[in-house]
């Protein structure tokens, strides 16, 4: 609510502002019930006897409650001001909302001299400080132990048998905080270096670091011969993630030669008939957009990579479970050579030499905050949930049909200054497998200007400890428990993104290839990093073989190589207004609209924006369409993007276009064609020729060709 003026006394009379309280509704109707309560709430304020003094001047205090309004009258002795706090709470579940009202009375004459501007200042002055002053009073001790802060999360690992993964979590936590911050170590020397000469010949063609998606990588290129070594600091073929696709999308990592259907059957755990995408609307008014073959295949993630580990040593491929990566050395004169330095779970060092080091290291790579100076992407979806069993089961949205998987739901307003999204997926018999994420970006280009009262300037940042507290008191308000629920396994990580229309947006450390999330290439709107690494796979392995063929490894021949579309890149655009920019209902307000609009254009167009297959032509009409039904979607970009932003999306957007221009003056010539002429000049030209390979097999993954 904005400030309001009385124009007939020429006095600011009111002002208001909503924020958070990290307590439960019960624990601050308590705090704020205490009397001695007023001078926390006002600045400088100070108890003599039976009243208070501010300024010089006395005041006497009249308290009262009232349901959920909590409100204190302040009344000078002289009789010419009066000051009255308000605050008006909501049960938020997580935590507590606080709308805190401030008004003002005093003769015209007195507010002639202060100035309108000067009491705004001392009227903003006590909410901000009477905000703060809450916050503090009911912060937990900072020195309470996990179970304390975090009761839900770690009786609910206990109950898993997941207590040992939480030491994980904290370190991920702490890695993800030094990233906000800037604090992130992204210089050491012994993580990378380089020496002129003197390693010795390398024993491998490439070693993986990371037994994740990059597994998957490593086999195919084994099963071509060359010589792999992959290593994790656990056991290589464990996910924290469950993944989800296409059968279509599927077809991808069938059709490299990696398996069969018949092998992949026992890790398709089920594939549901549609999916719904929902934004919460109050009275229940929410668009629905219904999809099917949108991420309906639910696999389980270790199977895959336990078959993933088989192929690879079947292959003649070198695993090394419980090794930490400690750094890599690269020569700079002659052919590439990298030097792998690991320490094995016992402390022993062991030393590795490869033509390659391929990074698969996660969103936290050491090697990825090295190339970034600390800022290894610009956009993250810190995810937490679990696989349950035993929801109510029903047709309703708060019940578990195994028939629908719930793509992309929202299911109240903004909490904690995000908005937080959910996903849940159908797995074995009754096995659901459930998300809840939000948005956040670290790229200072496109961060919206704060205004006053917003939750722009009151946003948090809930690590995966808390998000995961939050995980499990707000479920039931997603899905029904029935009597015999319980958890699984839990799973979560920090999905990151890049916003560009760059391939690169930082140059390639000499010798190393980043893939998976280490390479933040996958969409910054749907996060799908399975999805993005399985489609690419034979894209991102073939050109390798090409450049290994013709030893073109140094940064300028592997930058092409890489999981970068150039249709999905743009989507930064879209995930901004996925984040909180003004009022807790205003994400899921436009939402609601974007899905009306998606529904007039066509189930098939939809289809192709949530499977990064998206077409120019695509692009135009959805926008045109918020046009149309929301003229006002001009000024929320502007206010969400900024200056800067509007720049940054135009240059992008000519970038796109011009990518489209020329993938369609190619499309006649037939990309069979094209690929034998290439393969032609390859001994002539390798290096044209490879960066000509890499835009064919984008446009032909993109569905442009």
């Amino acid at each position: 609510m904005s400030p309001r003026y009385d124009t007939t006394i020429g006095m600011l009379t009111h002002i208001r502002k909503t924020c958070e309280l990290d307590a439960r509704c019960a624990e601050v109707h308590a705090a704020l019930a205490r009397p001695e309560l007023w001078e926390r709430l006002v600045p400088c304020a100070e108890r003599l006897g039976n009243h208070w003094q501010r300024d010089g001047e006395l005041y006497t205090i009249h308290y009262s409650a009232h349901g959920p309004r909590h409100e204190w009258q302040a009344q000078s002795v002289a009789g010419h001001t009066r000051l009255v706090i308000a605050v008006t709470l909501r049960d938020a579940h997580i935590n507590t909302q606080a709308t805190i009202e401030v008004a003002l009375h005093q003769p015209a004459t007195l507010a002639d001299l202060l100035g309108l501007h000067a009491q705004r200042a001392f009227m903003a002055e006590i909410v901000r400080y009477a905000h703060a002053a809450l916050a503090q009073l009911l912060a937990p001790p900072s020195n309470t132990d996990l179970a304390t802060r975090y009761p839900r999360t770690v009786a609910a690992f206990r109950t898993m048998g997941a207590l040992d993964q939480l030491d994980r979590i904290t370190q991920l936590d702490r890695v993800w905080e030094g990233i906000r911050q800037g604090t992130a170590p992204s210089a050491k020397e012994a993580v990378y270096s380089l020496v002129q000469a003197g390693l010795p010949p390398p024993e491998y063609d490439l070693i993986y670091a990371g037994g994740g998606l990059g597994l998957l990588h490593a086999v195919l290129m084994a099963q071509q011969g060359y010589r792999v070594l992959l290593f994790d600091r656990g056991e290589v073929g464990c996910a924290h993630r469950e993944w989800n696709i296409s059968r279509t999308e599927l077809a991808a990592l069938v059709n490299t030669g990696f398996c069969d259907w018949c092998e992949l059957q026992p890790i398709i755990m089920t594939e549901y008939e549609t999916g719904v995408v929902r934004f919460y609307a109050p009275g229940g008014n929410a668009t629905e957009l219904w999809m099917p073959e949108v991420l309906n295949v639910a696999l389980d993630a270790t199977a895959l990579l336990r078959l993933a580990r088989r192929k690879l040593v079947a292959a003649g491929g070198t695993i090394l479970d419980n090794r930490t990566f400690r750094g890599v050395t690269v020569n700079t004169s002659g052919p590439v050579t990298v030097q792998v330095r690991l320490a094995h779970a016992n402390g022993t060092p062991e030393t590795y030499t490869a033509r390659l080091l391929l990074d698969g290291m996660g969103s936290a790579s050491p090697l990825a905050l090295r190339r970034f100076g600390g800022a290894p992407f610009a956009g993250v979806c810190p995810t937490v949930g679990t696989v349950a069993a035993g929801f109510a089961p029903g047709t309703a949205p708060d019940e578990h049909n195994p028939h629908i998987g719930d793509i992309l739901l929202s299911v109240a307003d903004a909490q904690r200054g995000q908005q937080y999204m959910w996903e849940g997926f159908p797995g074995r018999n009754d096995d659901l497998t459930v998300y809840l994420f939000y948005y956040d970006t670290l790229s200072t280009n496109h961060q919206q200007p704060a205004t006053a009262g917003t939750l722009a300037n009151t946003r948090a940042f809930p690590s995966l400890m808390q998000l995961f507290e939050d995980y499990f008191a707000l479920l039931p308000t997603y899905k029904r428990p029935g009597p015999d629920f319980r958890h699984i396994k839990p799973v979560y990580g920090y999905i990151p993104a890049r916003h560009s229309v760059r391939r690169q947006e930082a140059p390639l450390l000499r010798g190393v290839l980043p893939i998976g999330d280490s390479a933040a290439q996958q969409s910054p709107l749907t996060f799908c990093g399975f999805g993005s690494h399985v489609r690419n796979l034979a894209r991102t392995t073939s050109l390798l073989h090409t450049a290994l063929q013709h030893s073109l490894l140094t940064p300028t021949h592997l930058h092409p190589i890489s999981a970068y579309q150039v249709n999905v890149s743009l989507n930064w655009v879209f995930s901004r207004f996925m984040q909180p920019w003004g009022n807790p209902g205003d994400v899921n307000r436009l939402q609601n609209i974007f899905l009306t609009v998606l529904n007039e254009l066509g189930i098939d167009l939809a289809q192709r924006f949530f499977r990064d297959r998206m077409i120019w032509s695509d692009y135009h009409k959805m926008i045109l369409g918020m046009f149309w039904h929301h003229p006002q979607i001009a000024t929320i970009a502007w206010r969400v993007l900024g200056p800067a932003g509007v720049r940054q999306w135009i240059a992008d957007y000519l970038a796109y276009s011009r990518s489209a221009l020329f993938a369609r003056l190619v499309r006649p010539f037939a990309p069979a064609r094209c690929i034998a002429t290439l393969n032609r000049l390859q001994t002539l030209v390798p290096t044209l020729t490879l960066r000509l390979r890499a835009y064919l097999a984008e446009w032909q993954t993109m569905g442009w060709l």
